[in-house]
This record gives structure tokens, sequence and C-alpha cells, in this order.
């Protein structure tokens, strides 16, 4: 692609970076190579199954106990608490030999009955390890019951002739299912029985199975019944006749039909095929709506872990990601997950609907079994070059995207000071980069699924000529089909090359070729999938830096004092921010923490609130070291006062609440009143419940300030963090502010960081930092007695700056 020519408008700008056709340049820093890919079909297979614990509830659901209801932890597998199905082994066993025993199916061990007595044994003898033995042996013989049991209903289905077959396997499958679903326990003398109920996956793809089966049983009559019976006038199948009630429409009893009987089967067929079109209808809409709710309750489990683990990060890792980034990660990559489940099963019920076609394919040619099984490997090879790919291309989108969510937030979030200083321009401008970089990076993914798709094609299509080729001349010959005494026994015409045989044939074989592009393409997105869920477990994979230790105990309050002792923290190890800091603060006194800008003050309290723990030294609080303490009690027992004076689009009321829901209307009328609430609130259009624009944009500086006061106040803990607390507020409100809080926090302990000398002279220990360390240290008389000091110094040169602003102020004025 060309480069875009100097000195473009905006617009002409944008033209060149959006090509029509062709890649668009992306830098480095923000791409990928292919050589940079270290995944595999494991890996990815891995990733998946990582989404396994956010997928297990919708497969194992919950157990309904009569008289207690429905249990809150998700139900085990096979058994616990005393419960077990030692039951189901015998009542699958006595369903197996029920069958013969009654007459239901007939005991021969002539085929293909005896396929189907085979594939019921092995339900019998997988049911007894699945009940009694060890957990690993339990889930392979589970999962080899599900295989016999698949096996059994398909030979049932498609094999024998005839539908008491269907019915004698369909009672042998549910005896299985019933000790998945059914378990007792014997307690006190009692029988007690527990029902697993909420196993949302299991229904849903039981009934995506029942619809599978009546698409193929239902077509396999309507084929035979349109190409042979309606056109040819071939008599029709004998298990058809018998159920319509016309026996001498049967294939063994007539030759022909005649045209009255013909003209009979054509409405038959009519209402055959409308009423399976409108029940498979009612069924594709229910199972979609029911699939889109499973799928969301999946995506909600995974994306609250994300949030909660997201929550228990330190204030190091949220200071070095952008929030944007985080977003997209919860929001869209998290969403993944509900794609697994659809890419995973899809992929299998397609190898599954494949090996069904090449299966049934071979049946009839042996020849075409293979050509239809050799598709397989150029798919292979090309699935070869294009995964890796994918990968790497879609984690470059996936960073990409990112970036614009990212840009989003960061512009919203500084959107007053694009405006006071008319950055439109340029902020619109880096949002164009931003997302000119997503588009081209996401169009190199949805041009590798096209460009994949297009070569599966090509390739499926030489196989489908050839292979429609080969059976237009069977057809033509009437040669017979190779399996023609087996599928002499189902009933179906299919026993010569016949036109129905070349046409369903043709739609087997056009079947499986679609298959393996179904299977090529969802593996393709599924990569996709996989770099987003790899975006989310690196967030869950990351530990809490602050955690409780196993034997930590509660803080229940503060007794006696909170000590500093030598401490020392950086945030990079090359870059200390505090070094040997000790000082001690007592249950009602006021400490206040002053020095220049970057001296550690912030840093300082961070470390009592344990959003980051000490690099050395201690600090503890009545004696017990912080880490000792439970982390949430830890901060439970402290309010904050931020200097950002963070709000919410909620009420004033809730505004206030927010740190503690709890707190009763009186404790937030308390908080107004120590906060000087009062004279603002009132004149607010519907007092505390008035509601607050987004980042409380409603209400001017200083009245945020005094709502961060007061939603410390209410949290009503014994100690108050408060960081520039008057930093917005004149000098009256200030000093009724500090005197409500030097009456309300009489038994608390109370840290200030500031640099209002009002303020400061209010406390009772000083602290003056500077390069990280406590240079200075006591009340306000005692260090402005320094000659000096540190302290002095500070003091009046802001005295000095006060003083200098009062004059220029009077100057304007005059």
């Amino acid at each position: 692609m060309s480069e875009a020519p100097v000195d473009l408008t905006p617009d002409q700008k944008r033209i060149y970076a959006l090509p029509f056709m062709g890649d668009a340049p992306i830098p480095a820093d923000r791409d990928g190579r292919v050589e940079q890919d270290n995944a595999s079909f494991w890996v990815i297979l891995q990733l998946f199954l990582r989404a396994w614990p956010y997928i297990k509830p919708q497969i194992f659901g919950r157990w309904f106990v009569p008289g207690t209801g429905v249990e809150g932890r998700i139900a085990d597998g096979v058994g616990g608490g005393g419960y077990g199905f030692g039951y189901a082994p015998l009542l699958v066993a006595g369903a197996a030999l029920a069958g013969p025993l009654t007459g239901l199916v007939t005991l021969t061990a002539e085929f293909p009955m005896n396929l189907l007595y085979v594939a019921i044994a092995g339900m019998v003898i997988c049911a007894w390890p699945v009940a009694f033995a060890t957990e690993k042996i339990q889930t392979i013989a589970a999962i080899m019951l599900t295989v016999t049991g698949l096996a059994a209903n398909l030979i049932a289905t498609f094999v024998i002739d005839g539908f008491m077959d269907g019915f004698y396997t369909a009672l042998v499958t549910f005896a299985c299912l019933a000790g998945w679903m059914l378990h007792f326990r014997a307690r006190h003398g009692v029988i007690e029985y527990r029902l697993r109920i909420q196993a949302h996956l299991v229904y849903y793809y039981g009934i995506v199975w029942v619809r599978n089966f009546m698409e193929i049983a239902v077509g396999l009559i309507l084929a035979d019944m349109l190409y042979q019976s309606i056109l040819q006038a071939d008599p029709i199948m004998p298990a058809l006749a018998a159920l319509i009630g016309a026996p001498e429409m049967a294939r063994d009893v007539a030759q022909t039909l005649t045209q009255e009987q013909r003209h009979e089967v054509k409405w038959l067929y009519a209402k055959i095929f409308f009423v399976n079109v409108l029940v498979l209808l009612q069924i594709g809409v229910a199972i979609a709506y029911y699939r889109v709710w499973i799928l969301q309750r999946i995506n909600q489990d995974l994306r609250l872990a994300l949030l909660e683990r997201w929550h228990q990060l330190s204030l190091r890792y949220h200071s070095d990601h952008r929030v944007g980034d985080s977003i997209f990660r919860i929001y869209q990559d998290s969403a993944q997950v509900t794609a697994v489940i659809d890419r995973l099963m899809g992929v299998v019920m397609a190898c599954f609907s494949y090996l069904t076609c090449v299966f049934l394919v071979t049946l009839l040619s042996p020849w075409l079994g293979l050509l239809a099984s050799t598709i397989v490997i150029p798919a292979l090879i090309w699935a070869r070059w294009a995964m890796p790919r994918m990968r790497v291309r879609s984690l470059a989108a996936r960073a990409a995207t990112s970036d614009v969510t990212s840009r989003v937030q960061e512009s919203f979030s500084a959107i007053r000071l694009i405006k006071a200083y008319g950055a439109e321009d340029r902020a619109q401008a880096r949002f164009e980069e931003d997302s000119i970089i997503s588009f081209h990076t996401a169009y190199r993914v949805r041009r590798l699924i096209a460009l994949v798709t297009i070569v599966m094609f090509t390739i499926a299509a030489a196989f489908l000529l050839s292979g429609e080729f080969l059976m237009a001349i069977w057809a033509n010959r009437s040669s017979p089909t190779f399996a023609n005494e087996l599928i002499a026994l189902v009933g179906v015409s299919f026993v010569v090359w016949n036109l129905t045989a070349f046409n369903w044939t043709k739609e087997q074989f056009f079947g499986a070729s679609n298959n393996v592009r179904s299977i090529m393409r969802q593996w393709l997105s599924a990569q996709d999938i996989a770099m987003g869920l790899q975006r989310v477990f690196d967030i869950l994979d990351i530990a809490p830096d602050i955690t409780d230790d196993p034997d930590a105990i509660e803080l229940k309050g503060l007794a006696r004092e909170i000590k500093y002792d030598r401490v020392a923290f950086a945030y990079q190890d090359d870059r200390p921010v505090l070094k040997d800091v000790s000082f001690t603060a007592k249950p009602g006194s006021v400490t206040a923490i002053v020095g220049p800008t970057g001296c550690g003050k912030s840093s300082l309290m961070s470390l009592l609130l344990r959003l980051y723990d000490p690099a050395g030294g201690t600090i503890s609080i009545d004696g017990v070291d912080l880490k000792r303490y439970q982390v949430e009690s830890l901060r439970q027992g402290i309010a904050v006062a931020l200097q950002e004076n963070v709000l919410f689009a909620l009420s004033v009321r809730d505004n206030i609440r927010y740190v503690a829901p709890n707190s009763t209307d009186e404790q937030v009328q308390e908080a107004i009143r120590v906060a000087c609430m009062d004279d603002y609130v009132e004149g607010l259009p519907n007092g505390l419940d008035t509601l607050l624009g987004d980042r409380g944009g409603k209400l001017s500086t200083g009245q945020r300030q005094r709502l961060s006061i007061a939603r410390a106040v209410v949290r009503d803990t014994p100690v108050l963090i408060l960081d520039e607390p008057t930093a917005a507020l004149d000098a009256a409100t200030e000093h009724h502010v500090m005197a409500n809080l030097a009456e309300w926090g009489r038994q608390r302990a109370i840290f200030l960081i500031t640099h209002r000398i009002s303020t400061i002279r209010r406390a009772d220990h000083i602290l003056y930092l500077d390069d990280g360390r406590i240079v200075e240290s006591g009340d306000h008389e005692t260090l402005m007695a320094r000659p000096d000091g540190r302290y002095r110094t500070f003091v009046e040169t802001e005295s000095n700056l006060y003083r200098d602003n009062l004059a220029a102020a009077g100057a304007e004025n005059g």
C-alpha cells in the first residue's frame, strides 16, 4: 500500500488510513509475529478446560433436598454427604433383562440385534464402577458408559427396524440417568433422598440430540417416500406401513403401488413434512432461547470472578495498567467463556456428524467413504499454517481494541481538562489513531477467516465433484450398494444405486464435506476465543500482593497506639520512597503529616491501609503487626477522605452511605453536621435525595470535599485519614469543619495530610517528611521555636505566599 501524501486534511487522512484492499501499516510495537506464537493444540485445549469451573455449575446443577430446598453449593458428580446411588447398576441390569424376558424385544444372536445387545451389555458393565469405584475409575467408566449409551441408541434408531427396540434402549438409558439424578441415604433409620436440578447444559444437549435424531430419522423416511414411493411407485417401509395402518402397502407385501395409493402416500408425505417442520421450528426457537440463557449465566460467573480478583489486586498492579484495558478484559474478553461451549460442542458435534456421514456413506460404497475420509488430510495441512497466524493476529486485535477502550475512558475522565485547554483536536487525533489500528488488526483476523474458508471450500469442491461423478455412474447402472443385506434389514430401498440412494448419499457426502469445513472454521475461531480467555486468565493467575495470613485475627478497634517502627518502602527497588520512618499515634490525637510534594506522605498512609506492605520495618496496632490482622477487618476500621473526592452518579444520601450501606439516617445527619454540609444540602432541589451527575459534576469542588469528609465520618471508625481535607474550603468553613472533627474524634486517631497552615496548627503531633524521612516532629509551637527548622521555613513560606495572594487580590479590587 502506498503511503499517504503529506499535508492532507483530516478527512483525506481517514481515506488513506482505511484502505479498501490490502494490508495497512500497524506499528511494530503493537503487532505480533508468528515466531512469537508458542501455543499448540494442547495449549488451546488447556485454556478451554480452564473454563471448566465456570461451566461445571450448569452441568452438575444443584441438589434439591425435600424439607430443606435447593442447596446453594454446586452438586457433586457422583455422591457425597452420605448419599449414594448403589441402586443404579441393579436398575440398569433389571431394565436390560426386562426387555428380552417380557418379550419387548426378541432374544437372538442374529445380526443386527446382537450389536444392540453388546452395546446394552457395555452399559450394564460400566454402571457398576460408576457407582462403586474410586473417583478416577468412576470418570473413565462414566465416559465409557456415555459412549456405549450413544452407540446403543444409534443402533436402535438407524440399524434395527421397528420401534420396540428403540423403546427398550431408551428404558435402559433412563435407568442410567436415574443414578445420576436421584441419590439416597439412610439416616437415623429414615431413608432420605435428593434430586439433581438445574443441570441446564445436560438438559440442553439432551434436547439437541433428540432434535438431531428426529431430523435424521424423519429425513430418511421422507427421502424414501419421495424418491421411491411417490416418484417410482415402490411400496413403503414396513414399519411405516404398520404405523399408518396400511400393511398392504408394505414393501414385503406389495410389488408396486397403485395410482390411488401413490396419491395417498403423497398426502402422508405432506403431513409428515409439515408436522416435522412445525415441531422442529418450535424446538429450535426454544433451545435457542435456552442456550442464550445458559451462556449468560456462565459469563456472569466468570465476570464476577474476574472483577473480584481485580479488586484483590494491589495498587501496584492498577498503577501499571490502563483502566480501559481492565474494562475490556472484564466486559469483552470474559464473554469468550460463553463461546467455549459453543466451539467445543460445535467441534464435537461436527466431528460426530462427520463420522456418522462417513459411516453411512461407507455402507453404500467404501470408495466414497475413503474419499470422504481423505478430505481431512489437506484440512490438517492448511490448519497447521493458519492456526498460529490466527492466534497472533487475534492477540494484536484484542490489545488494539483494548487501547481504544482505554483512550475513550481517559478522554471522558479528562473532559474538563481537554475543553479547558482546547485540546479537542489532539484528543480526536489520538483516538482516531488507536481506532484505525484496531480496525486494521480486526480486519486482518476477518480476512484470514475468509481466506481459510475459501480455500477449504475449494478443496471440498474437488472431493465433492469426484464423489458425485462416481455416484452418478453407479446410479445410472443400478449397481448394488456395498452393505445391501444390512440396508435391506432397515427396510429402505438403498440395496441398489437408485434415485433415492443417489440423492440421499449426495446429501450425506456434502454433509461430510461441510462438517470438515465447519470443524476447520470453528477451530479457527476457537483460537481467537482462546486468546481472549488467555487475557482473562492472565489476571486470574496474578496472586494478590496483600493477603491474609492463615491465622490472621480480626481488628476489634484501637485501644493504645498505632506505631511505625523503622518503616521503609519503595515502589521500585532502585527508588526508595520511605526510609527509616518511626512514630506513634494514640487515640484522641491528631497527627499532621506535612512536607514537600513527593516526599511520601500519601504512601505513609497507604501502608496503614495495607494497600502496600512495607519493604522494611513494621507497622503495628496495639502491639500487633498489621500483617497479623485480617485485611478486610483492618480496612473496615479505617476511614479515608481522599484528595480526589471521588463521587458517584447516585443521590447525595447514597454517596454518603456508599462506604457504610447500613448506616442509619441519624448517623448520616451527624456526618452532615460534622462536615458542615447543612448549608448547601438544604438548597439542593431534593435535599439528600438529589441525584448527582457523573463524578459529582453538579457540586462545586468545596461541596464535593465536604461530602467526602461526611462519607468518612459516617463510617464511624477508630482511625480517620484526611488527605488535603480542607484545600478547597474558605477559612470560615475550614474552621467549623476542623472544630467539629476535633470534637468528633476525641477517642479516635486522626491523620491529616495537608499544606494548610490553619489546619496543621490544630494537630497534636506534626511530622515533617522530606526525602522519605521524618526530619522533624513535635507540636506547632515546638517546631516553630527552631530558628532554622524545616517546618518553620515551610510555615513562613506558606504564610508569605498567602499574604502576597491577599495583597494581589486587594490590588485588583482596589
